[in-house]
């Protein structure tokens, strides 16, 4: 197996003096972050528009939308519960976030 540089505690806590004392150091470093995970993105073949995929909603996810509207207060919430209705009504696939909205609307209501 290939040897993996790892830094020394010392090498770890001047890293964090650094971050902590130093804003310019900071900052520069969140940019090289970020330039370098924008490079990876652009070439990836990776699809992250459709990441999590496409489900069908199950019937319970859609009984609870359909009894527990009143639970779902914002624009993006209602549009979830709407969405999740009829992917069920209509045996259409929907994207995970939408289900996922409506299954954190399950667990907080169960407790």
């Amino acid at each position: 197996m290939a040897y993996k540089w790892r830094p020394s505690k010392t090498q770890k806590r001047d890293f964090a003096q650094k971050m902590k004392n130093d804003p310019d150091y900071r900052e520069a470093y969140y940019s090289r972050k970020d330039q370098r995970a924008k490079n990876r993105r652009s070439t990836s073949k990776y699809e992250y528009e459709s990441a999590g995929g496409y489900y069908i909603p199950t019937k319970a996810q859609h009984d609870f939308c359909a009894e527990n509207m009143h639970l779902f207060v914002s624009e993006v919430e209602k549009l979830a519960a709407n969405t999740v209705m009829h992917g069920y009504s209509c045996n259409e696939k929907i994207h995970h976030d939408d289900i996922h909205i409506v299954n954190e609307k399950i667990r907080s209501n169960s407790k």
